[in-house]
């Protein structure tokens, strides 16, 4: 590689915001006239200022070594862009340096320098690393991201999925797919805070840890959960541990919570009652016959009693080969649970969630009056901005690209901080 020598034109202090001027332009330009080795058009790009403190001829000059030393100027590309200054990656034929420009406001150059290139390193870049919990049913795998540029211990976020078939990323191919998690581990990282994602039991990587649905508890989500929170409390990079579960997640963080000590508890869009009473409650909204009925199965399975036929519009809910999974999970009550836990909490709810209720969160806030209390303007079960109209709503659940609400991100960061 080439020594490259700097060669500063001149940068004049300017005194207007530049950020809307568009540099590209006159990049370009200066690319062409710099191959052409056309130096006196580059000069008359020069503003006044510059063309007092470098001549035609020492312009010349300085633009004929430039192209003896690195040659050809094959591309200008906009690296960052300030009030005052833009940033180019000027990529020569043997070697890259970057073009300082300043423009005044009639779009010439009031400032131009090329320096050395070095990339610049993004502000808590990630580093991510697969990790896996042994399980004697098979391996549980997950992703740790945590920030390229600490120095010291940081405080990591374990995120704990909901219901159903769910991925490290908050997606159920190919019914859900909002990549709820994702967002939420990477927002953590711009805060500075490392994070824990996983694919639940049967699910992307962890499919070998379930052959079949029926042979799964709630329990095993739980121990799945103790099981990475003292991973992550015998890794010397972490300061705290925060358990955070999202809707199912919630209450198998609490569990958790309650048999390996952490440092604070985030439920999101967490049941405040027995699944029985929230599914009930579902199924009300759309028919008060069908309610019923299922009230009728779950006393069944609350007395640890299997259903051989649930029949009809209910089949799928409770067929035979979850309801063990069900009777399991009946045995835990959120409220209950919550009350259990001595450490920080943190509530948060969205305002147009249609599966969980404001009255769930408020149940938890009674069985935990210390907690903070959270509520978030349109924000539904995904966590993402949605109205109350159903179609609608449920339409996010299906927009990958759509954002977390801000709010969401705003309140955890504060709290783990």
């Amino acid at each position: 590689m080439k020594k490259c020598k700097l060669f500063i034109l001149l940068m004049v202090a300017v005194y207007f915001s530049g950020a809307q001027i568009p540099y590209q332009p006159v990049a370009d330009r200066f690319l062409q006239f710099f191959n052409r080795q056309q130096a006196d058009s580059i000069f008359y790009m020069y503003a006044p200022v510059l063309q007092e403190k470098l001549s035609l001829e020492k312009n010349k000059s300085v633009m004929n070594g430039l192209y003896v030393q690195f040659g050809e100027l094959r591309s200008l590309s906009l690296v960052k862009k300030d009030s005052a200054y833009a940033h180019f990656r000027a990529n020569f034929k043997d070697q890259a340096l970057t073009l300082v420009l300043a423009l005044n406001k009639e779009r010439f150059i009031e400032g131009l320098r090329f320096i050395p290139f070095a990339p610049e390193q993004k502000k808590n870049q990630e580093i991510k690393s697969n990790i896996f919990l042994p399980s004697p049913k098979g391996n549980i795998y997950g992703t740790i991201k945590i920030p390229s540029n600490v120095q010291k211990q940081i405080p990591v976020v374990l995120i704990i999925a909901g219901s159903g078939p769910t991925d490290r990323n908050g997606n159920q191919a190919p019914s859900l797919n909002t990549n709820t998690y994702q967002m939420i581990a990477d927002s953590l990282l711009k805060a500075g805070i490392a994070s824990l994602c996983y694919d639940k039991r049967g699910v992307g990587e962890s499919a070998g840890a379930l052959v079949s649905e029926s042979e799964i508890v709630f329990e095993d989500y739980i121990h799945d959960a103790v099981g990475f929170i003292k991973l992550l409390k015998g890794d010397r990079r972490f300061s705290k541990v925060i358990v955070l579960g999202h809707s199912e997640g919630s209450l198998i963080g609490m569990v958790a919570a309650t048999q390996v000590q952490v440092d604070g508890f985030i439920s999101v869009a967490g049941a405040g009652e027995r699944i029985d009473k929230i599914i009930e409650k579902q199924l009300n909204a759309q028919s008060p016959a069908l309610a019923e009925k299922a009230k009728i199965l779950f006393d069944s399975l609350k007395m640890g009693k299997t259903v051989a036929d649930p029949g009809g519009d209910l089949k799928a809910l409770f067929r035979p080969s979850i309801q063990p999974y069900m009777i399991s999970w009946l045995k835990f009550n959120p409220a209950e649970e919550i009350r259990k836990l001595n450490m920080p909490i943190l509530l948060i709810q969205g305002n147009t969630d249609l599966q969980i209720s404001m009255q769930d969160v408020q149940l938890l806030k009674l069985a935990a009056p210390s907690a903070r209390l959270v509520i978030i303007n349109q924000m539904n079960h995904v966590l993402k901005q949605a109205e109350t109209d159903r179609s609608k709503n449920l339409a996010t659940y299906n927009q990958p690209d759509l954002p977390i609400k801000a709010e969401l991100v705003q309140a955890i960061g504060g709290f783990v901080h």
